[in-house]
């Protein structure tokens, strides 16, 4: 029997055009799948509350951004923040405000940095910055700039206006190879500290 050719090219065309709906139906599938992978990590390296980097996020990226300064022997500045009497803040007003006092100075820290700049909360009321190519000057002018933003501002609780500051302790420098992200917090602790104990509500570079 004779096949048209109109025939002949619907049994060649008909099998490539039908079998690949499998196949797309699949890499959908795995399409999906991957993006829920990608947003599962992404909430997983994100505090909860403030939307900010947790602590295992901020050091990870921190250690990255802390290498490639090595290798290009750039500036850093880490900077360190801690809430002034926050526990007064809970205890007077409960938790609820104290999240409110988070979220408001989580606002304040994203108005003051860059996008390159990394913010984190490491726990509690604790928060730290890691400033890539950003000399002590720059770095100081951003705290100063933050302090300016927190007295100008308050949070609305129960029809009441409360203010906070927050204390910082600043660290710059050209980083070695024997710096990492912790050691330079823990220098940057000790400026915190010292910030706190000299009144609050001011900024102590590491060194000065």
């Amino acid at each position: 029997m004779a096949i048209s050719k109109i025939g002949m090219f619907a049994a060649i065309v008909t099998p490539l055009v039908v079998a690949p709906f499998p196949s797309w139906y699949l890499m959908g599938l795995l399409m999906k799948v991957s993006a829920l992978e990608k947003e599962m990590r992404l909430l997983a390296s994100l505090d909860s509350l403030t939307g900010l980097l947790n602590r295992r996020a901020f050091f990870n990226d921190a250690e990255v951004l802390l290498h490639y300064a090595v290798r290009e022997q750039i500036s850093v500045s880490v900077v360190g923040l801690d809430l002034d009497k926050f526990k007064t803040i809970n205890d007077t007003y409960g938790h609820s405000a104290g999240d409110l006092a988070l979220k408001h100075f989580t606002a304040a820290l994203k108005g003051s940095c860059r996008q390159s700049d990394l913010i984190g909360r490491l726990g509690g009321e604790e928060f730290a910055l890691f400033l890539p190519n950003t000399s002590v000057e720059e770095a100081y002018t951003l705290t100063q700039r933050l302090h300016k933003t927190l007295s100008q501002s308050s949070i609305k609780v129960q029809d009441t206006a409360i203010q906070y500051t927050v204390s910082i302790g600043l660290l710059s420098l050209v980083p070695t190879r024997a710096d990492t992200i912790e050691t330079l917090l823990q220098h940057v602790d000790s400026s915190l500290y010292q910030a706190k104990n000299s009144g609050r509500n001011r900024t102590v570079v590491y060194g000065s």
